[in-house]
């Protein structure tokens, strides 16, 4: 579907007075996103840099982060395609437009855990986590009640990765021991082959951003009701929400199972230290006994 949607101008380079839109308009719908989100989005954004150093200290809670993110990524895209391929939509043309092909996740994102799972696609086509599996049922229930609501995904969801996707993929380049050993391939080469999730193939990205927004800003301005765009900034809200909730959920997850190891660790110790000193106990009075019949 991404080779039928042409890209708007992602490689003109705009000029200062092109930029839109501006940071004080308090009109913009990006603008007022961001500021009604802005709380809801400082919590999620320290929530997730934390959690963050933590599965870049091992791959699996690595992968599992990657596979719960990739599954609403892949949820708004067949949305949004399906979308795009209705000729009966009102919506089709707005989202074509602000719809850029080089955004597209999903398939960076199963390029991934191909990598970090094995290629054994069973283990991560699926979401299985409650919080996960409540996230992508309900985009696909209201983007099909309500179409629009598509743009509060492709600026929350989208803009997020423009903005830290350089870092990102900096941070989980230089992580030691995060990527399994291929043999006849460098160290770079391997790390390309598990970072495409945060990377664009876009000659300038900062650019490309600013293009993105500038498209979101004109072809939303006048082409929705104020109703819409405040159902918008609801679904904004609910969408830094859920994050936080499949984050922490993949965190209970991983502490559980730690909590279950080391139960059954101690279980474990503790029964052959049981053993142990039963045997000793055994072994004591063996030799009383045997001192006893010699005496």
């Amino acid at each position: 579907m991404s080779s039928k949607v042409q890209t708007v101008g992602a490689t003109t380079k705009l000029s200062q007075h092109e930029i839109i839109p501006h940071k004080t308009d308090v009109g913009a719908l990006a603008n007022r996103i961001n500021m009604e989100t802005r709380a809801l989005h400082n919590k999620i954004d320290k929530l997730v840099t934390l959690k963050f150093a933590i599965a870049l200290r091992n791959y699996r809670v690595y992968r599992q982060g990657l596979q719960s993110f990739y599954h609403v990524f892949a949820t708004i895209e067949d949305c949004l395609f399906a979308e795009l391929e209705n000729p009966n939509s009102e919506w089709r043309d707005t989202l074509r437009k602000v719809w850029k092909p080089e955004m597209a996740r999903k398939s960076r994102g199963q390029q991934d855990l191909m990598f970090y799972y094995d290629d054994d696609k069973s283990k991560f086509m699926t979401p299985i986590m409650p919080a996960q599996i409540e996230f992508v049922n309900h985009i696909k229930q209201v983007v099909q009640e309500k179409p629009y609501i598509l743009l509060a995904y492709l600026h929350v969801m989208y803009l997020a990765l423009f903005a830290g996707g350089r870092v990102m993929r900096s941070l989980v380049s230089r992580a030691t021991g995060l990527f399994p050993h291929k043999d006849g391939l460098k160290h770079e080469e391997i790390v390309k082959l598990g970072t495409n999730f945060f990377s664009f193939d876009v000659p300038d990205e900062d650019n490309f951003r600013l293009l993105y927004k500038r498209d979101y800003e004109l072809l939303t301005r006048n082409h929705l009701t104020e109703q819409q765009k405040q159902e918008i900034i609801a679904e904004s809200m609910y969408i830094f929400e859920q994050n936080a909730k499949c984050v922490n959920e993949l965190q209970e997850h991983n502490l559980a199972k730690i909590l279950h190891t080391w139960q059954y660790f101690a279980w474990q110790k503790g029964a052959n230290m049981v053993l142990l000193l039963t045997v000793l106990v055994l072994l004591y009075y063996v030799a009383r006994i045997g001192r006893w019949i010699n005496a």
